[in-house]
């Protein structure tokens, strides 16, 4: 029998957090997080990370579990959660996942062998010597002219992901994108519900703008400014995200903070972009329109749902 797990996916800033916690407590459960950087120990702001008084006393999962200095990937993440998820099941509990990182969520309800990934030493090494030599912009070209789609999602800064794509193609010949759609299938161990939160992208980017300057109000320059002196430096993997590089090239000195800011609200509408445009394809998502100024209704019309498809608040097997 498949293990059930509830899925809520969406933009950022669209009302994953409050969703998935009354749902959590609507069926009596808990929540894993899919964001890839609400896995970081100390970033806290600039990653609009759950506080304690949001989580309502729902115990949530894969936040905090690394420092920003590790490299966490995507099967770790996989392995991880699962585990979660065959605890919480073995406690007849079905999982509540939130969060917009579409590689975390795909890893999940796709069966995905990261185990058995191709792998050439030799070519990541002459990938790598010619990023040394020629520049991450050089390495990115090379994937643009090889593989358009992989590099409209991989910024030119993701050199890891620049030249695992690349890896890939020369192993394979085929590209990098192609692989990651042509070459899955669904989960045969979960049946999924999907819910989608959609918004009216003006009301949406409004949002995302107010939040930006919630972040700056509430420290997220001192925040930033800690971790650096910390000694984590800009090239880390989690400095890179949004926030986080832009309030590092403040302090670096190089661009004012007005100017931060305004990247930081522009950066987050593209994600937010981005990430519609990549839950959007999945037909089995149920879209749901979230008026923020009616959260009541938000969650009834979820629940509505989740009775349709056999689940209420006292939820069995």
């Amino acid at each position: 029998m498949k293990k059930k797990i509830i899925l809520i996916v969406g933009p950022t800033a669209s009302g994953k957090t409050f969703a998935s916690v009354e749902i959590a407590k609507y069926i009596n459960s808990e929540i894993i997080s899919a964001d890839s950087m609400q896995i970081y120990k100390h970033m806290d702001i600039g990653t609009a990370k759950v506080t304690e008084e949001e989580k309502q006393g729902i115990v949530h999962h894969m936040i905090d579990i690394v420092d920003p200095d590790v490299s966490y990937t995507v099967s770790e993440f996989k392995n991880d959660a699962e585990k979660i998820i065959d605890k919480l099941h073995s406690e007849d509990k079905i999982p509540v996942m939130a969060g917009g990182t579409g590689l975390y969520v795909n890893s999940i309800i796709y069966d995905l062998d990261f185990s058995s990934t191709i792998s050439d030493p030799a070519i990541r090494r002459e990938l790598e010597d010619l990023l040394e030599e020629k520049g991450k912009e050089y390495l990115h070209g090379i994937l643009e002219s090889v593989d358009p789609v992989s590099a409209g999602k991989i910024h030119c800064n993701n050199v890891k992901r620049v030249v695992r794509a690349l890896e890939v193609y020369r192993i394979t010949g085929i590209p990098f994108s192609e692989q990651n759609t042509d070459f899955r299938k669904n989960s045969e161990q979960y049946d999924f519900i999907i819910i989608g939160l959609n918004m009216d992208r003006e009301i949406l980017y409004k949002r995302i703008n107010e939040r930006v300057e919630e972040m700056i109000e509430a420290g997220l320059v001192k925040e930033v400014e800690s971790l650096m002196k910390k000694g984590y430096n800009r090239d880390l993997q989690s400095m890179q995200g949004i926030g986080y590089k832009e309030v590092t090239a403040f302090l670096d000195g190089e661009i004012p903070l007005e100017e931060s800011v305004r990247l930081i609200k522009r950066n987050s509408r593209r994600l937010a972009k981005r990430q519609f445009t990549w839950f959007r394809p999945d037909k089995r998502i149920k879209w749901i329109e979230v008026d923020p100024e009616n959260k009541i209704k938000l969650i009834e019309d979820i629940k509505i749902y989740l009775n349709e498809r056999g689940l209420q608040n006292e939820t069995s097997y």
